[in-house]
């Protein structure tokens, strides 16, 4: 991997952070302590950044998942737990 495309991932990368009020030293912390949420947005970010998206459309395509993710009512991270 060269120099300048892992400059520019990080800038990708430090740009949505920014646009999710994420900090970076914060978001690394947890993902280096695999928590869950921090690891599936890098995924989503990597995913994005490999198949070249724009910061922009990244951004909204991550907000439009996100809310999927917390809201869903069946499999969403706010559901009710079903005994």
């Amino acid at each position: 991997m060269e120099y300048i495309e892992y400059n520019s991932k990080h800038k990708f990368m430090s740009d949505i952070l920014k646009m999710l009020h994420l900090k970076m030293d914060t978001f690394m912390y947890n993902l280096a302590h695999h928590t869950p949420y921090e690891m599936v947005l890098y995924n989503w970010i990597d995913k994005l950044y490999s198949k070249g998206t724009s910061i922009d459309d990244a951004i909204q395509l991550i907000y439009k998942a996100r809310n999927i993710l917390l809201l869903n009512p069946k499999n969403g991270l706010c559901s009710t737990p079903t005994s």
